[in-house]
């Protein structure tokens, strides 16, 4: 079983639109409506490969309710902690036009040590059977911030093969409990070390691609220091992925997919590593299972979809280059 800790999830309602401006109505040509929230969508796409999940996290409100049904419809399992507030509802912009895609969002669950001392309590009952631990996303106001740091601890002290993906305050704590896997995005990389992210700041195509993915590994392991995680792995958009394995140093670009949403990609990058690792196959096997799952997002609609039939004809595409 692989287990996914969201405490701040979210609905995201995905609307689509074409030249999309600031005016007095917008009208959409489509829409999805999904369960989301980072190790939410983790969860739902490895069911879909018919790994054995179980979402965990807080919940609350007729938000919540809503949540739950979502994941109920999708067959994924769940288990709750009720918190204060609501569960959050994001509304992401796409602009089909412009192939962009802006998300608006508010802070309207929040939590205290209580939800946390509960999550605990509840994650720590599915340890027997227990192959992986996904912590992602925000805390949610309230909670404090050593959350992920004190699951992932639990989690690896009965040798679970654990994973963050958070951002700020949470992720350096979190990184402090030494998860087998770090992950972050390209975003969540400037925020906290702006001197290592700045050369992949820009989308732009360059030959030198190769060396400044060996820069930006050589750099990330300088700051983290070696034992920061067994792996480092962050995902840079268009411009792919790039990761420090136990089994190497590895760059790999993005496929390129008709684009739909880019929302869930990052997600789909860590549901394809987990899903590979699980399977017991190396981390180079791990990157492209993750390439193709993150295609395959990126090219439907839900953040939290994509179709195992696209991603087993997308893999022999892939490209993962030792650095």
């Amino acid at each position: 079983m692989i287990l996914t800790v969201t405490p701040n999830p979210t609905i995201d309602r995905v609307l689509f639109v074409r030249d999309f401006a600031m005016q007095d109505v917008v009208r959409a040509d489509g829409e999805a409506v999904s369960p989301s929230g980072k190790a939410i969508d983790v969860a739902a796409i490895l069911h879909l490969f018919g790994v054995d999940t179980l979402a965990l996290g807080l919940n609350a409100g007729l938000s919540g309710v809503m949540l739950a049904a979502l994941l109920d419809e999708l067959g994924v399992a769940h288990d709750f902690v009720p918190a204060n507030g609501y569960t959050r509802v994001a509304a992401l912009i796409t602009d089909r036009q412009a192939c962009r895609q802006s998300t608006i969002i508010a802070h309207t669950l929040t939590a205290d040590e209580s939800h946390l001392e509960e999550l605990l309590t509840r994650t720590e009952a599915q340890w027997p059977g227990c192959w992986g631990l996904v912590c992602a996303g925000s805390l949610p106001p309230g909670m404090p911030p050593n959350a992920y740091a004190r699951l992932l601890s639990r989690a690896k002290s009965k040798g679970v093969t654990t994973l963050l993906d958070s951002s700020g305050e949470s992720l350096l704590q979190g990184a402090q409990a030494r998860p087998d896997i770090l992950k972050m995005n390209r975003s969540e990389l400037s925020a906290l070390f702006p001197q290592v992210a700045d050369q992949w700041q820009t989308d732009k195509e360059d030959d030198d691609v190769l060396e400044r993915a060996r820069e930006l590994v050589a750099a990330l392991i300088d700051v983290l220091g070696e034992g920061a995680a067994q792996a480092i792995v962050v995902t840079l958009g268009k411009r792919g992925v790039v990761a420090a394995t136990p089994q190497g140093r590895w760059y790999a670009p993005a496929l390129t997919v008709p684009y739909v949403s880019p929302a869930g990609a990052g997600d789909g990058m860590t549901s394809g590593i987990m899903l590979a690792l699980y399977q017991g196959k190396p981390w180079r096997e791990a990157l492209a299972m993750g390439t193709a799952v993150a295609a395959s997002v990126v090219a439907n609609p839900s953040t939290c979809a994509c179709e195992p039939v696209q991603v087993h004809a997308l893999l022999p595409k892939v490209e993962v280059i030792e650095l």
